[in-house]
């Protein structure tokens, strides 16, 4: 009777038994040892994550807050300047940095350990400031007018990448500003209230009074 001795099992390679106590040989199911020599970055678990910071501000100032992994200092960049320095207590953080400029800023995150052999950068961020209401000029109807129609226009124009809203109900402005909509009035006196609000904040609020008779 033939001989069938124990092989011992090698790791990333697997043996299987066949018929007539053959051997069959399998490779590459098993990942093989890496020769690569780790730098201390790719050794080390180190992570920075931004949380909160706002696309568009109507404050010179802003508030950027997120975590951080084995990292010990943060540094805060504003279009290419290094504005603030912080060394972390906690794995959190929430800074206020500035001052911005009119119109977009780039903001990006530094951090590093206090041997500063590791080091990590966030992606920059766009951060848009405006502090100037939004434009609103209403051509249609004018202020005290009279009107015998139930439903009226109102139009007007306002800066491109702002919302209006005419007596808190959201109207469609076209890519120039401009604005059209119709609004039904009631026996009397109407008000009619259009407010305008930028990606910044900012407001711009006009009212005018509409006064409606039957024939």
């Amino acid at each position: 009777m033939e001989e069938h001795r124990y092989r011992k099992p090698v790791m990333g390679v697997r043996f299987s038994q066949m018929a007539h106590g053959k051997i069959s040989f399998i490779s590459g199911l098993f990942p093989q040892p890496s020769t690569k020599q780790l730098s201390k970055t790719e050794d080390t678990f180190s992570s920075i994550d931004v949380n909160s910071i706002p696309q568009a501000t109507n404050s010179a100032k802003f508030i950027v807050s997120g975590s951080i992994l084995n990292f010990d200092i943060l540094e805060f960049y504003l279009n290419g300047k290094k504005v603030k320095e912080v060394e972390s207590s906690s794995d959190t953080f929430s800074e206020e940095i500035g001052d911005l400029e009119k119109g977009d800023n780039n903001v990006y995150i530094r951090v590093k350990s206090k041997d500063s052999k590791i080091e990590k950068k966030t992606i920059t961020y766009k951060v848009f400031f405006k502090n100037e209401r939004p434009k609103l000029e209403i051509n249609e109807p004018a202020d005290n007018s009279n009107t015998n129609n139930q439903e009226i226009k109102i139009k007007g124009s306002t800066d491109k990448e702002t919302h209006i809203n005419i007596n808190d109900l959201p109207v469609v402005v076209d890519a120039n500003g401009n604005f059209e909509t119709s609004v039904r009035l009631k026996d009397g006196d109407n008000q009619i209230v259009i407010t305008a609000a930028d990606i910044a904040g900012n407001m711009e609020t006009k009212s005018l009074k509409v006064i409606y008779k039957k024939d």
